[in-house]
């Protein structure tokens, strides 16, 4: 099984509702001499257990497919969470690269 590392810079986010219920986070960056592969959000922390206050952390993740470093790869995601299943007081998100990370607040 192929390790997963935190991509290196984020270079954008943006987070959106849809109806109340849906919420779209979309997250771009890079990494430098990384194998290409799929992007992830994570939960920084336990599922249930968020930030005190009310910010949703998670982490950009590269899941490497190939076994050959690229010099510069990009990432691109889009992932939708059910507002249903987070917690009332969410107020943000936050997402976190290795070298820097972004809040959005909502």
């Amino acid at each position: 099984m192929k390790t997963e590392n935190k991509i290196q810079y984020l270079t954008y986010l943006d987070v959106r509702i849809y109806d109340q219920h849906l919420m779209l986070i979309e997250a771009k960056g890079y990494s430098e001499h990384e194998r290409p592969g799929v992007p992830k959000l994570v939960p920084a922390h336990q599922i249930g257990n968020y930030s005190e206050e009310g910010i949703l952390e998670l982490d950009f993740i590269n899941q490497p497919v190939g076994d050959s470093k690229k010099e510069k790869v990009t990432f691109d995601i889009k992932i939708v969470i059910d507002l249903g299943k987070l917690p009332d007081n969410l107020m943000g998100v936050k997402v976190i690269a290795e070298e820097n990370a972004d809040i959005i607040l909502i």
